[in-house]
């Protein structure tokens, strides 16, 4: 006996043994009972890592269920993993001194898809020589063509049942990443900013974001505040940085009269709740902030008749970065007389990508959408009759709240890795929306 265990002398053996001897394929008996499980598809962009070491726990369930005599299914599977993937490979590339922008999109695609190919195999002879119980010959990846034209047939059947839609909304973007984001794919923080009291005309509103008060269109005060009661639909003249402006005062119920001092200024081309807002009261949507994350005054700079010094002032601010920017219009501020007081110590709470970790951009695009609410209703039903069963048992009710709360899904992204929305093919799909088509996909093959 060897003084020591050799793995490599054993595994690959036995591996090799179980997977001749089909040992755990799907063999259909209708007189047994079924017991499946597909295998959450692992990332093919690279090793396994630490945490594929919960797939034991479904390799325990199905080696027990094979033992008692049932019918065992353990489908493996990969998945392309759209702007996960992408994030990897453009690592790669940084490394080589590269940008995804010094190729085309069919380049680039290319070049991800050889990438993949490679970590694909690479996995499978992982898993295969860990000795898991899966079922070789029924291998998916979400890139296979059964799954993207099973993809295509269900976005068409969504949008035959007024299911999907397009439709220019405020959505998360991120600027270093360059796509949009779904809600929950953003991570919230708590962090210390800035608070900017500034002088609005006759009134002092209270910002952390002043580089967005070139594109404000208004503003707005609680209709049960007394302070502001007599100033509503009135417009206001304000000095501004780059010259005087003039703004109506609307109402709106959810304004914290509290906060601040009360009044807040109206941005609907940077803000979810004044973007809704805007649209109740017809206001325009007229971003300042680019999808590179850089601030935008061209629309200024095209004035013929702008003053010298405010046209000097956009100038100093075109191309910044927001967080640049922020800084030498606090300055002009100042200077102009403009800035009241500043709280440092002001604590709130902001969206991050969850890739990267920089600060989530609300920006109007116009993007493909899943109209959640029927959907989620039809899901909330089953679960409330047991006809979907959660374990354990205490998140059913996390779950019926998740699906009361869902707002409608953005599946557009702005990538090349991914399959692309069938529509214009203009844009890659989110990638739980593929993932999500593969199970259907499985059931169908195995309904043949």
């Amino acid at each position: 006996m060897e003084p020591k265990f050799k793995p490599s002398l054993v595994e690959t053996k036995i591996s090799s043994f179980w997977e001749a001897s089909k040992i755990f394929a799907s063999k259909v008996d209708a007189a047994k009972k079924p017991f499946s499980i597909v295998l959450p598809p692992p990332n093919a962009n690279g090793s396994l890592h630490l945490g594929h070491a919960l797939f034991v726990f479904e390799d325990v369930m199905i080696r027990y269920h094979l033992m008692i005599g049932d019918q065992v299914l353990w489908l493996y599977g990969t998945d392309h993993a759209g702007i996960e993937t992408q994030f990897v490979f453009e690592k790669q590339l940084r490394k080589d001194g590269k940008s995804r922008f010094d190729f085309d999109r069919e380049t680039l695609f290319k070049m991800i898809w050889e990438f993949v190919e490679n970590s694909r195999g690479q996995m499978k002879t992982q898993l295969k020589r860990l000795g898991f119980g899966l079922d070789w010959s029924r291998e998916k990846y979400t890139m296979d063509k059964e799954i993207v034209q099973i993809v295509y047939q269900t976005f068409q059947r969504l949008f035959e049942k007024g299911l999907v839609y397009r439709a220019e909304k405020l959505v998360n973007y991120c600027t270093r990443c360059g796509t949009s984001f779904s809600d929950f794919e953003v991570n919230y923080i708590e962090r210390q900013d800035p608070l900017y009291f500034i002088k609005y005309g006759p009134f002092t509103i209270a910002t952390v974001r002043p580089e967005t008060k070139f594109r404000d269109t208004a503003l707005a005060v609680n209709p049960k505040d007394k302070r502001y009661r007599e100033f509503l639909g009135k417009k206001i003249k304000i000095a501004g940085l780059l010259g005087p402006i003039t703004m109506t005062v609307i109402a709106d119920e959810e304004v914290d009269p509290k906060f601040g001092t009360g009044i807040m200024k109206v941005t609907p081309a940077h803000d979810p709740h004044d973007f809704e807002l805007g649209k109740r009261y017809g206001l325009p949507v007229t971003p300042i902030i680019t999808k590179q994350g850089k601030m935008d005054f061209s629309w200024f700079l095209e004035e013929k008749n702008a003053a010298a010094k405010y046209r000097l002032r956009a100038e100093k601010y075109q191309g910044k970065k927001v967080a640049e920017a922020r800084k030498l219009m606090v300055e002009d501020l100042k200077e102009d007389g403009l800035l009241v007081k500043t709280d440092e110590s002001y604590s709130h709470r902001i969206g991050v990508c969850y890739r990267c970790a920089s600060v989530i951009e609300p920006l109007p695009l116009t993007q493909w959408f899943i109209k959640i609410r029927p959907l989620a209703d039809q899901a909330k039903k089953l679960v409330e009759q047991e006809k979907i069963k959660v374990y354990p048992k205490r998140f059913k009710r996390r779950l019926i709240q998740i699906l009361d709360n869902f707002i409608d899904w953005n599946i557009s992204r702005q990538i090349v890795w991914g399959i692309r929305i069938p529509a214009y093919f203009c844009q890659s799909t989110k990638q739980w929306f593929v993932s999500s088509c593969t199970a259907w996909c499985v059931i169908k093959k195995g309904k043949k």
